[in-house]
C-alpha cells in the first residue's frame, strides 16, 4: 500500500504554501484524493506527486517555465485520458495585429 501524505507534508515536499496546495488540489492542478466524501480529508499519494513532477520536468524547455500540468487539462482529467478540448486537437489561437 502506498503512503498517503497530508497537505502539511506536501507543503514541505514542494516548498509551497498551504493555501497553494489546497487551491491547486481544488482546481485539479495537482493529484489528490478526498477520503470518504467530497468534503473528507485531503490526501496525496507520494508516487502521484513524483509522476506529476516528472511530467513537468519532461515538458521543460530551455527558456520556458516548466508547468506541472500545462494548465490546459486538470491532472485528474488527464489521468482519465481526457483532453483539454474536444477531439484532443490542439487549440488554435488567432491574433489580430
Amino acid at each position: 500500500m502506498q503512503q498517503l501524505l497530508k497537505p502539511s507534508e506536501v507543503v514541505r515536499y514542494l516548498g509551497t504554501s498551504r493555501s497553494w496546495v489546497y487551491d491547486a488540489a481544488k482546481r485539479g492542478d495537482i493529484p489528490s484524493i478526498r477520503l470518504g466524501t467530497s468534503d473528507g480529508p485531503l490526501r496525496f499519494i507520494e508516487s502521484d506527486l513524483e509522476n506529476w513532477i516528472a511530467e513537468a520536468r519532461a515538458r521543460w524547455q530551455p527558456g520556458r517555465a516548466a508547468v506541472a500540468n500545462g494548465r490546459k487539462t486538470p491532472w485528474r482529467a488527464r489521468a482519465r485520458g481526457e483532453t483539454a478540448n474536444k477531439g484532443g486537437a490542439p487549440s488554435q489561437m488567432k491574433f489580430e495585429v
